[in-house]
């Protein structure tokens, strides 16, 4: 539940637009509650000041509707067909045509790095990262683990928190696009579109310096290029960097 094969941040915004789709009152309330602060820090912070300051709430807003999904026997796809339609209005006027190409590429590049991760991890792996803390994973989880000695486990914390950024990139890309928040053309383009980016490069760096993910070895894209060298960089930042499988990972945290 750290990471998932589709953000919800396209169902956040759907949530928000169509509140009767979740019945449950208290999420209901969550997402409403996590959209007016959206609304409220982007008139004068920046996406990267406003994702800075909403990783927890967003972290914690992930796993209540994950798990809500799952008790619902409900899928995400079920309800993205109408979040298109109420965004296909949109699409041929710029910059909404160019922030929902954006939001394509990077979802799938989102898709390609967690998929192969999240079909690697046995239960029994995920319990082991449970119980580190004795108790349902939490974001204090990972800042426990931020003061691990080891690099690969304390850049957990900054794996986590790369992907709450392009969850909160995701929601605000949404909200804009179904017209539920105004920003200006120039900052759809100068910095909503360019946190998009640097969102999704920097989770595929820590996917690669934490063993979560190894690119395809046939995968020269610039995007999957700018992944690797920022994962490289990384290596040598830490030069008493040791690799191991994730399931060794697992190991040094429960040790």
């Amino acid at each position: 539940m750290i990471a998932i094969e589709e953000p919800i941040g396209k169902f956040i915004a759907l949530a928000n637009l169509e509140q009767n789709l979740v019945v449950t009152t208290a999420i209901r309330q969550d997402v409403a509650n996590l959209v007016d602060l959206i609304k409220v820090r982007i008139k004068d912070r920046s996406v990267q000041e406003v994702a800075d300051t909403l990783r927890e709430e967003v972290f914690e807003l992930r796993i209540e509707l994950i798990k809500w999904l799952a008790n619902s026997n409900s899928n995400i796809n079920d309800y993205l067909e109408t979040l298109n339609n109420h965004i296909s209005v949109n699409l041929q006027m710029a910059p909404y045509s160019n922030l929902a190409e954006a939001v394509s590429v990077v979802l799938m590049g989102y898709e390609n790095i967690v998929r192969p991760a999240v079909q690697s991890l046995e239960p029994s792996t995920l319990r082991e990262l449970n119980g580190v803390v004795n108790g349902p994973l939490e974001y204090d989880t990972f800042k426990v683990l931020a003061l691990h000695p080891s690099p690969q486990v304390s850049y957990l914390k900054s794996w986590v928190d790369a992907s709450l950024h392009l969850e909160i990139g995701v929601i605000v890309a949404h909200l804009v696009l179904t017209d539920q928040i105004g920003i200006s053309k120039k900052r759809i383009k100068s910095e909503l579109i360019d946190f998009l980016y640097r969102s999704i490069t920097r989770f595929g760096a820590y996917s690669i310096f934490t063993r979560f993910w190894s690119p395809d070895a046939e995968d020269h894209s610039n995007l999957t290029n700018s992944m690797k060298i920022q994962a490289a960089t990384l290596e040598m930042d830490n030069k008493s960097f040791h690799a191991t499988s994730k399931e060794g990972l697992f190991k040094m945290i429960n040790s």
